[in-house]
């Protein structure tokens, strides 16, 4: 994984860039939420403004519950206006096909928009995890890449909506959510991009133009 924007204020909220596999450097980043707290909201403008985030998939709001508190945060409000910010409002089963529904549009506004693009949720570590594990997956990320990267997210400041302190440092919490793409089979680096590749065909309803153009937007070129 990249080591960009990995200092002591970038990892308090969860900001980093996620450059692995065929992600292509400074086009994909991960952060909790941009605009819930002054302070957070402060770090995050400095460092999207140096990522130069074009687009942002906001996982946990709705279009009402975002425009207010948009409004003090200038990026951010700027993508808004401009239809380059996507609010999901999605919860935590992502077995459920109301979940898969939001995925499928998230990975949609990723296709029809141009990056640097930015995910988030509110603590950026259950909802902005798996959306990113399936990213990476796809991509071509091994395992110890994708374990990495969703671990560091619990050093941020916002604590995991979900799961306890005994998760916190257990690679296998990651291969349990890895899972969920192959109804609890077994994965391995082997097999990893496959079973992507066919969840968001079958059961995220991608069809394979959408999947081609989906790497396409994040390849390295």
């Amino acid at each position: 994984m990249g080591n960009m924007f990995i200092t002591d204020d970038a990892q308090t909220v969860n900001f980093r860039e996620i450059c692995m596999g065929k992600i292509a450097p400074k086009t994909l980043y991960r952060s909790s939420h941009p605009i819930k707290d002054r302070q957070q909201a402060d770090v995050i403008s400095m460092l999207a403004s140096k990522a130069g985030i074009a687009a942002v998939l906001n996982l946990c709001d709705t279009d009402s519950g975002i425009a207010s508190r948009a409004a003090l945060v200038p990026w951010y409000s700027r993508l808004l206006k401009k239809k380059q910010v996507i609010a999901l409002g999605m919860d935590f089963d992502n077995g459920s096909v109301r979940y898969r529904k939001k995925l499928k549009r998230g990975l949609q506004f990723i296709i029809n928009t141009k990056g640097p693009w930015l995910i988030h949720c509110y603590a950026g570590v259950d909802r902005t995890g798996f959306f990113a594990m399936v990213l990476e997956a796809l991509m071509g990320a091994t395992i110890e890449e994708i374990a990495n990267d969703y671990l560091l997210s619990f050093a941020g400041t916002f604590e995991s909506s979900i799961y306890d302190e005994g998760y916190k440092k257990d690679s296998y919490l990651v291969m349990q959510i890895l899972s969920v793409m192959d109804n609890g089979g077994t994965i391995d680096d082997q097999n990893l991009q496959g079973v992507a590749e066919k969840y968001l065909i079958s059961k995220i309803g991608l069809s394979g133009e959408e999947l081609e153009a989906l790497k396409g937007k994040l390849a390295i070129i």
